[in-house]
Protein backbone atom coordinates (compact mmCIF):
# COMPACT_ATOMS: atom_id res chain seq x y z
CA UNK A 1 0.00 0.00 0.00
CA UNK A 2 1.26 3.37 -0.55
CA UNK A 3 1.69 5.43 2.80
CA UNK A 4 2.11 8.42 1.27
CA UNK A 5 3.37 9.69 -1.76
CA UNK A 6 5.92 7.89 -2.67
CA UNK A 7 6.20 5.79 0.38
CA UNK A 8 5.09 1.97 -0.21
CA UNK A 9 4.95 -0.36 2.19
CA UNK A 10 4.44 -4.37 1.34
CA UNK A 11 4.46 -6.82 3.91
CA UNK A 12 4.67 -10.71 3.64
CA UNK A 13 5.28 -13.96 4.82
CA UNK A 14 6.17 -15.33 8.00
CA UNK A 15 5.50 -13.81 11.75
CA UNK A 16 8.88 -14.05 13.42
CA UNK A 17 8.32 -14.30 17.19
CA UNK A 18 4.96 -13.23 16.60
CA UNK A 19 5.42 -9.58 15.23
CA UNK A 20 3.58 -8.71 11.95
CA UNK A 21 5.20 -10.08 8.78
CA UNK A 22 8.16 -7.79 7.82
CA UNK A 23 7.99 -4.39 6.25
CA UNK A 24 9.98 -4.12 2.38
CA UNK A 25 9.44 -0.62 1.69
CA UNK A 26 9.65 1.04 -2.37
CA UNK A 27 10.37 4.90 -1.66
CA UNK A 28 9.89 6.93 -4.99
CA UNK A 29 11.32 10.33 -6.30
CA UNK A 30 10.96 11.81 -9.60
CA UNK A 31 14.11 9.98 -10.88
CA UNK A 32 14.65 6.24 -9.03
CA UNK A 33 13.44 4.39 -6.38
CA UNK A 34 14.87 2.40 -3.77
CA UNK A 35 14.11 -0.82 -1.80
CA UNK A 36 14.39 -0.99 1.95
CA UNK A 37 14.54 -4.42 2.78
CA UNK A 38 13.65 -7.11 0.68
CA UNK A 39 12.02 -9.98 3.78
CA UNK A 40 11.92 -13.65 3.35
CA UNK A 41 13.83 -15.92 0.71
CA UNK A 42 10.24 -17.20 -0.19
CA UNK A 43 8.84 -17.75 -3.44
CA UNK A 44 5.57 -16.89 -3.00
CA UNK A 45 6.72 -13.63 -0.54
CA UNK A 46 9.21 -12.45 -3.99
CA UNK A 47 6.38 -12.81 -6.71
CA UNK A 48 3.84 -10.51 -4.74
CA UNK A 49 6.93 -8.14 -3.78
CA UNK A 50 7.82 -8.22 -7.47
CA UNK A 51 4.26 -7.89 -8.82
CA UNK A 52 3.91 -4.92 -6.57
CA UNK A 53 6.42 -3.24 -7.24
CA UNK A 54 5.31 -3.47 -11.24
CA UNK A 55 1.88 -2.50 -10.65
CA UNK A 56 3.63 0.35 -9.02
CA UNK A 57 4.94 1.76 -11.57
CA UNK A 58 7.26 4.59 -11.38
CA UNK A 59 10.95 5.21 -11.80
CA UNK A 60 13.75 2.46 -11.86
CA UNK A 61 15.22 1.14 -8.88
CA UNK A 62 18.16 1.86 -7.95
CA UNK A 63 19.35 -0.05 -4.98
CA UNK A 64 17.65 -3.00 -2.10
CA UNK A 65 19.22 -1.23 0.91
CA UNK A 66 19.12 -3.99 3.05
CA UNK A 67 19.07 -2.56 6.84
CA UNK A 68 20.40 -5.86 9.02
CA UNK A 69 21.50 -8.98 8.62
CA UNK A 70 18.10 -10.96 9.79
CA UNK A 71 16.80 -12.99 7.42
CA UNK A 72 12.98 -11.49 7.51
CA UNK A 73 14.88 -8.44 6.11
CA UNK A 74 18.26 -9.52 4.24
CA UNK A 75 16.81 -12.80 3.12
CA UNK A 76 14.71 -11.77 -0.10
CA UNK A 77 17.72 -9.42 -1.77
CA UNK A 78 19.44 -11.64 -3.96
CA UNK A 79 15.82 -12.07 -5.85
CA UNK A 80 15.66 -8.70 -5.67
CA UNK A 81 18.83 -7.98 -7.18
CA UNK A 82 18.26 -10.28 -9.98
CA UNK A 83 14.72 -9.20 -10.99
CA UNK A 84 15.32 -5.29 -10.57
CA UNK A 85 18.96 -5.18 -11.87
CA UNK A 86 19.38 -2.81 -8.81
CA UNK A 87 23.09 -3.97 -6.31
CA UNK A 88 22.95 -4.87 -3.43
CA UNK A 89 23.98 -2.24 -0.23
CA UNK A 90 24.70 -3.02 3.58
CA UNK A 91 26.36 -1.62 6.38
CA UNK A 92 30.13 -3.01 6.89
CA UNK A 93 29.36 -4.01 9.90
CA UNK A 94 27.03 -6.62 8.91
CA UNK A 95 28.42 -7.45 5.46
CA UNK A 96 29.84 -10.69 6.65
CA UNK A 97 26.95 -12.02 8.34
CA UNK A 98 24.50 -10.86 5.77
CA UNK A 99 26.47 -13.12 3.08
CA UNK A 100 27.48 -15.92 5.18
CA UNK A 101 23.84 -16.20 6.64
CA UNK A 102 21.85 -15.68 4.18
CA UNK A 103 24.05 -15.66 0.80
CA UNK A 104 25.52 -19.05 1.34
CA UNK A 105 28.83 -17.06 1.48
CA UNK A 106 28.88 -15.43 -1.76
CA UNK A 107 29.88 -11.72 -2.01
CA UNK A 108 26.24 -10.80 -2.96
CA UNK A 109 26.55 -7.16 -1.22
CA UNK A 110 28.00 -4.63 -4.18
CA UNK A 111 27.78 -1.27 -1.67
CA UNK A 112 29.28 -0.88 1.95
CA UNK A 113 27.60 1.68 3.82
CA UNK A 114 29.36 2.84 6.96
CA UNK A 115 26.26 5.73 7.78
CA UNK A 116 25.74 9.31 6.59
CA UNK A 117 25.73 8.17 2.58
CA UNK A 118 23.01 10.03 0.87
CA UNK A 119 20.61 9.16 -2.57
CA UNK A 120 19.22 11.34 -4.57
CA UNK A 121 16.04 10.33 -5.88
CA UNK A 122 15.19 13.21 -6.88
CA UNK A 123 12.67 15.63 -4.98
CA UNK A 124 13.41 12.46 -2.08
CA UNK A 125 16.79 12.36 -0.57
CA UNK A 126 17.49 9.49 1.46
CA UNK A 127 20.08 9.45 4.55
CA UNK A 128 21.42 6.70 5.94
CA UNK A 129 22.25 6.83 9.66
CA UNK A 130 23.77 3.85 11.23
CA UNK A 131 21.84 2.85 14.43
CA UNK A 132 24.00 -0.27 16.32
CA UNK A 133 22.71 -2.56 18.94
CA UNK A 134 19.25 -4.38 17.48
CA UNK A 135 22.72 -6.09 15.27
CA UNK A 136 26.05 -3.90 14.83
CA UNK A 137 25.52 -3.18 11.54
CA UNK A 138 21.75 -1.97 11.82
CA UNK A 139 20.75 0.76 9.79
CA UNK A 140 17.85 3.74 9.69
CA UNK A 141 17.05 5.09 6.31
CA UNK A 142 15.51 9.06 6.73
CA UNK A 143 13.57 10.46 3.92
CA UNK A 144 15.22 14.29 4.51
CA UNK A 145 11.89 16.22 2.74
CA UNK A 146 9.00 13.95 4.08
CA UNK A 147 10.89 13.83 7.78
CA UNK A 148 10.00 10.07 7.35
CA UNK A 149 12.05 7.67 9.25
CA UNK A 150 12.33 4.27 8.21
CA UNK A 151 13.56 2.71 11.20
CA UNK A 152 13.89 -1.47 10.57
CA UNK A 153 13.76 -3.28 13.69
CA UNK A 154 15.40 -0.40 16.16
CA UNK A 155 12.26 1.21 16.68
CA UNK A 156 9.37 -0.66 16.57
CA UNK A 157 5.84 0.22 17.36
CA UNK A 158 4.25 -3.17 17.98
CA UNK A 159 6.87 -4.66 20.34
CA UNK A 160 10.51 -3.85 21.86
CA UNK A 161 13.68 -4.77 19.79
CA UNK A 162 15.34 -8.15 20.63
CA UNK A 163 18.75 -7.28 21.39
CA UNK A 164 20.46 -10.73 21.18
CA UNK A 165 24.28 -11.41 22.97
CA UNK A 166 26.65 -11.92 19.73
CA UNK A 167 24.83 -10.08 17.41
CA UNK A 168 23.96 -6.60 19.02
CA UNK A 169 24.57 -4.42 21.60
CA UNK A 170 22.09 -2.73 24.35
CA UNK A 171 24.42 -0.28 25.41
CA UNK A 172 24.54 0.71 21.62
CA UNK A 173 20.93 0.11 20.82
CA UNK A 174 19.60 2.86 23.28
CA UNK A 175 22.47 5.27 22.12
CA UNK A 176 20.98 4.71 18.86
CA UNK A 177 17.80 5.17 19.57
CA UNK A 178 18.26 8.27 21.29
CA UNK A 179 20.21 9.51 18.62
CA UNK A 180 16.84 8.70 16.30
CA UNK A 181 14.93 11.15 18.20
CA UNK A 182 16.91 13.93 18.36
CA UNK A 183 16.20 14.18 14.42
CA UNK A 184 12.73 14.46 15.90
CA UNK A 185 10.45 12.56 13.04
CA UNK A 186 7.35 13.06 11.38
CA UNK A 187 6.32 9.53 11.21
CA UNK A 188 7.82 6.47 11.73
CA UNK A 189 7.85 3.44 9.63
CA UNK A 190 9.17 0.44 10.87
CA UNK A 191 10.43 -2.95 10.06
CA UNK A 192 6.86 -4.67 11.24
CA UNK A 193 3.60 -3.41 11.89
CA UNK A 194 2.16 0.11 10.34
CA UNK A 195 3.23 3.65 11.03
CA UNK A 196 4.14 5.08 14.13
CA UNK A 197 2.42 8.01 14.39
CA UNK A 198 4.20 9.82 18.16
CA UNK A 199 7.60 9.01 16.98
CA UNK A 200 9.92 10.74 20.17
CA UNK A 201 6.90 9.83 22.74
CA UNK A 202 7.67 5.53 21.59
CA UNK A 203 11.52 6.36 20.98
CA UNK A 204 11.54 7.73 25.08
CA UNK A 205 9.21 5.31 25.59
CA UNK A 206 11.80 2.29 24.67
CA UNK A 207 14.74 4.18 26.40
CA UNK A 208 12.62 4.31 29.68
CA UNK A 209 11.89 0.60 29.00
CA UNK A 210 15.54 -0.31 28.97
CA UNK A 211 16.38 1.54 31.82
CA UNK A 212 13.41 0.06 34.09
CA UNK A 213 14.64 -3.22 33.05
CA UNK A 214 18.00 -2.71 34.03
CA UNK A 215 17.54 -1.25 37.56
CA UNK A 216 14.96 -4.85 37.72
CA UNK A 217 18.25 -6.57 36.93
CA UNK A 218 20.19 -4.45 39.54
CA UNK A 219 17.73 -4.89 42.41
CA UNK A 220 17.45 -9.05 41.44
CA UNK A 221 21.97 -8.69 41.98
CA UNK A 222 21.01 -6.57 45.20
CA UNK A 223 19.60 -9.73 46.66
CA UNK A 224 23.00 -11.58 46.06
CA UNK A 225 24.80 -13.25 43.10
CA UNK A 226 22.56 -14.74 40.73
CA UNK A 227 22.81 -16.86 37.08
CA UNK A 228 21.10 -15.45 34.31
CA UNK A 229 18.05 -17.80 34.67
CA UNK A 230 17.51 -17.28 37.89
CA UNK A 231 17.42 -13.04 37.00
CA UNK A 232 15.24 -14.21 33.97
CA UNK A 233 12.70 -16.51 36.03
CA UNK A 234 12.25 -13.70 38.70
CA UNK A 235 11.37 -10.59 35.98
CA UNK A 236 9.51 -12.80 33.62
CA UNK A 237 6.75 -14.32 35.30
CA UNK A 238 4.08 -14.13 32.76
CA UNK A 239 5.42 -15.60 29.46
CA UNK A 240 4.99 -18.25 27.20
CA UNK A 241 7.42 -21.30 27.54
CA UNK A 242 8.48 -20.50 24.27
CA UNK A 243 9.62 -17.54 24.79
CA UNK A 244 11.72 -18.12 27.73
CA UNK A 245 14.64 -18.29 25.66
CA UNK A 246 14.54 -15.09 24.33
CA UNK A 247 13.77 -13.43 27.83
CA UNK A 248 17.02 -15.40 29.23
CA UNK A 249 18.72 -14.02 25.77
CA UNK A 250 17.62 -9.72 26.99
CA UNK A 251 19.15 -10.55 30.69
CA UNK A 252 22.00 -11.40 29.30
CA UNK A 253 22.68 -8.51 27.42
CA UNK A 254 21.66 -6.62 30.39
CA UNK A 255 24.45 -8.04 31.63
CA UNK A 256 26.77 -7.59 29.25
CA UNK A 257 25.96 -4.08 29.43
CA UNK A 258 26.92 -3.37 33.07
CA UNK A 259 29.73 -5.58 32.58
CA UNK A 260 30.95 -3.04 30.20
CA UNK A 261 30.37 -0.48 32.49
CA UNK A 262 32.05 -2.33 35.40
CA UNK A 263 28.89 -2.15 37.45
CA UNK A 264 28.83 -5.91 37.92
CA UNK A 265 31.02 -9.11 37.83
CA UNK A 266 31.36 -12.50 37.16
CA UNK A 267 32.72 -15.90 37.41
CA UNK A 268 31.14 -19.26 36.86
CA UNK A 269 27.82 -17.99 35.06
CA UNK A 270 26.83 -16.05 38.11
CA UNK A 271 26.69 -12.31 38.47
CA UNK A 272 27.24 -10.23 41.03
CA UNK A 273 27.21 -6.35 42.10
CA UNK A 274 30.48 -4.90 42.13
Amino acid sequence: MELERGIHQMAHGRQPFGLPSPNVYLVQGARAAMLIDSGYDEDDDHAARMDYIRQAGGPPVMGVLVTHRHRDHAGGAVRLTRDTGAPILAHRDDRDAIEQERFQGEAYVDEELQGGETFDLGGLTLEVIHAPGHTMGSVAVLARERHALLSADTVLGVSTTLVRPGEGDLRLYVQSVAALREFEPRVIYPGHGGPVLDPVARMEELIEHRRQREEQVLSQLALGPCTVLQIRDALYTDIPETRLAIAAEQVQSHLDKLLAENRVATGDGVYALK
